[in-house]
Parts: C-alpha cells; structure tokens; sequence
C-alpha cells in the first residue's frame, strides 16, 4: 500500500535560500549517518543525482551541462561532502557527462572511481567532435571503468548498487555481436537497493531497453523511479511502468521548447498506473507544445530560470519510510511492503568448466527445498565482488529445480575454485558455496 504524508516548512525566498530550507531540513531529520540521501540536482535539461550513504560515501550519477559546476557544488557543500568517491557516467550526451572534467579540474574535487560503459567506437562522430565529449575523455575517460551488465558498485556495505544495462544489452541477455547505435537507449541502468528500499535510475534508456527489462522481471515494485529521458515520449512505456509500479517519480527536467519535457502523454500515462504514483518534476515547463506540468504543488521549481528545484529523498530504513522534500515542503512516504521470503532455495549443482564457451555455457542449477512456492524475480547470484547473474522471473514449486545457464552475465565461475551466493530481491544472502579447482564437464555437487 502506497500512503504519502504532506507537510510544510516555513516558506523563505528563493535562490540561495532555497538551498538553505533545504538544509534545515537535513539537519532536523534524525541522524544523517543513519540514512541514505538522494538529491536530484535541478541542472535544468540533464541530469544529476548525488547519493550519500548511511556510512558518508559519496557517489554522483551524472554531472549536467557544461554550466553546472557551481549548482553541483553547492549541493555537495548543503550535503556536507568534499570528494566524490563514485562518479557513474550513463551515456555520452552533454547534459549528462557536461561538467564532470570541470568538477576535477576547475574546482579540484577528487573523484574515487568513475564508471561509464566504454564502448567508444559505437559513439557518433557528431558527438566525439564536441569539447565536452573531448574533455570527458582527457580527464575522466582513460580512468574509467567500463561497467557492464551484472556489476556490482562497491558504494556502501548497507547500500547495493546493480548494473542492470549497459550499451542497449540487459542482464540476462546474451552477448550481442555489437552494442546499439542509439546514444540514448545505450545509457547505463542502474538498481539501487537499501534495506527494502528500492530505486531505479537509467539516464535517458528508451523503450527498446526497457521491454528487455521488463521481459525479465529484473525491476519490480520500486519505491522511486528517476524518469528515463526527463520524462520523454521515447521512455517509461507502459509494460516498464507496470513492472516498476513506482511509489514515487521524480523527473529531471528544464523549461526547453525543443525537448518540450516532460510530455504530457508520459504525465497521464504515470496518472493511470495502480496507485497512482506521485509524480515530482524539477522545473515548471512553460513552452507549450507536447509539454505538460504537474500540479504546481509538485513542481519544485515554478520558475525555472534559476537552480531552486532541487529534490532531495531521505531514506531511513529502520524506520521503514522515506522523506522528499523540496521547496517549503516535505512528504513523507513509507518504503513499500515486501514479501519476506521463506528460505528454501538452494544451490544444488554447478558446471563451472563446461566444454565449449565458457562464458555463455557455464551453468548453475538451483532447488526449491521448501515448502513453498519460490519467485526468482529479483534474485540473483553473486561472487565476492559483487558481480551477478540474473535469475528471470520463472516460480518454483517445492522440490522443483532450475538451470540457470550464464548466457554472457559477467560473474564468471572460476575453473580454479570460487564463492558464490545466492541473494533474494532485498539482496539477502539465501545460500552461498564455496568450491575449490575442477576439470572440464565436471558437475560440482553441493549436497544442499
């Protein structure tokens, strides 16, 4: 069941101010260090979300236009950070990856680990002519991690972070001869998990991708969702909407006549989910056109010439809820009710070397040893470092078994012995087996 409570705060000027409630708001809620902070940066048309963990790491999802550096900063500084310790690059346009270099180089923050998803060949030519693609690539791009689909970020122990997509290919899906063309649809998707609060973030991924997600159950029942493409008409179709069935949407959006975002249509299809959700936009569109608005009530900018729209969510687990609040505004929100899982699944058997192609050949197979029926949607198999195999979506009945067949997912297991773990959709650890050195064809039995 979905419950929001609104309340207010006292009303202040805009501008600097704005960040200043927000502040306020920061430091009245419990314990910073007990929750995990998502502020939506209004960077205008493009996108930016800076996360700080329950533990104080940092990690920035996007870095806006070319012109955003002091509007980042200035959260950063409300958010009480100086470094960034994960910097996540989801695609190669402007108003995604603009002032990444200008962060390192003009304002000296230091950048732990930046990811993108590498594929530079398939990036247009159009694209790698431009200074901000250019400076990317000198001052991020050759320290880069190439992230795929299966990898795991290693944020923050209490919080996972999933790369569910990368260059157009989804968990699960075989290794394609080569990636997309479309610089959109080849964005990074990533699922963001604390506690059972779930969270999904995809920059600009279109209706391609989303239905291979979708086709796979790989998100399901999240509590927020970022918009894909700020809201655009080429994102959030239907068959996304209804596995994501979000509590809360926010759109990242600005006041651009060309890209008229968010659409309208996008609008009324998230009125008409189950629910429906509450939808948050950054900025008030005003152009006309094929644009639309919320209510004024959930935009956090009306006047979307300044920085003033941030949107922050502030998650405490323990208490089960989680606060967004923007302007003189909060609501409060409780993370959604989830299936406590009855443990019965198991690891029964593995083919670590099996003749042939490893990487696509390599097998697991698991047992429902329970009571029981078993959904396998959201789970996942796991190595040490974080790197995953999807489950799909398939039901099992007790004493029913399932080969899970690796098909390209980037965990591989080691010929020469390996620990594996078997984690539920709230990323619990159901089983786990550690095995050591084995010959081609050889089926490892665990006596689960």
């Amino acid at each position: 069941m979905r419950t929001a409570m609104i309340r207010s705060v006292p009303a202040t000027p805009v501008a600097v101010a704005a960040l200043a409630a927000l502040a306020v708001l920061v430091a009245s809620s419990s314990v910073a260090a007990q929750t995990l902070r998502i502020y939506h940066i209004d960077v205008n048309q493009g996108d930016a979300t800076l996360l700080v963990s329950p533990s104080g790491n940092t990690m920035l999802v996007d870095a806006g236009t070319r012109h955003d550096r002091d509007e980042i900063k200035a959260v950063m500084d409300l958010a009480g950070v100086t470094d960034i310790d994960h910097f996540i690059c989801t695609h190669y346009h402007a108003d995604h990856m603009g002032c990444a270099s200008k962060l390192v180089d003009e304002l000296g923050i230091a950048i732990g680990a930046a990811y993108d998803r590498g594929d530079t060949a398939h990036v247009s030519t159009r694209i790698k002519k431009t200074a901000t693609y250019k400076s990317y690539q000198t001052v991020i791009g050759p320290q880069s991690l190439h992230l795929m689909r299966g990898e795991s970020i290693p944020f923050d122990d209490a919080v996972s972070v999933l790369c569910l997509a990368h260059g157009g290919v989804v968990l699960g899906e075989e290794d394609p001869p080569t990636t997309g063309h479309n610089e959109n649809d080849m964005s990074v998707a990533l699922i963001i998990k604390y506690g059972s609060f779930h969270y999904f973030v995809g920059g600009d991924i279109e209706v391609p991708t989303e239905l291979k997600i979708a086709a796979r159950d790989l998100v399901v029942d999240v509590d927020v969702y970022q918009s894909n493409h700020h809201g655009s008409d080429t994102s959030s179709s239907l068959e996304f909407m209804q596995d994501l069935s979000p509590s809360l949407i926010v759109i990242s959006n600005g006041d651009d006549g060309g890209y008229q975002h968010p659409r309208q249509s996008i609008l009324d299809r998230y009125a008409s989910l189950n629910g429906p959700p509450t939808v948050l936009q950054t900025n008030r569109y005003t152009k006309g056109g094929s644009g639309g608005n919320v209510p004024e009530a959930f935009i956090a900018d009306l006047e979307p010439s300044g920085d003033e729209g941030l949107i922050l969510v502030t998650v405490d687990a323990n208490a089960g809820s989680y606060e967004v609040s923007y302007r003189d505004t909060v609501i409060t929100f409780q993370i959604r009710n989830r299936l406590v899982t009855v443990p019965g699944l198991v690891i029964e058997s593995l083919l670590p070397n099996p003749p042939g192609n490893e990487r696509q050949l390599e097998e697991v197979t698991l047992r429902n040893a329970g009571q029981s029926d078993v959904s396998l949607t959201e789970w996942t198999l796991t190595d040490k470092v974080g790197r995953a195999w999807t489950l799909g979506g398939a039901t099992l009945r007790p004493g029913e078994s399932v080969v899970i067949v690796r098909n390209g997912m980037p965990m591989n297991l080691n010929n020469r012995g390996d620990h594996i773990y078997l984690r539920d959709s709230n990323d619990i650890v159901f089983d786990e087996f550690e095995y050591g050195p084995t010959g081609e064809g050889t089926v490892v039995e665990t006596n689960h």
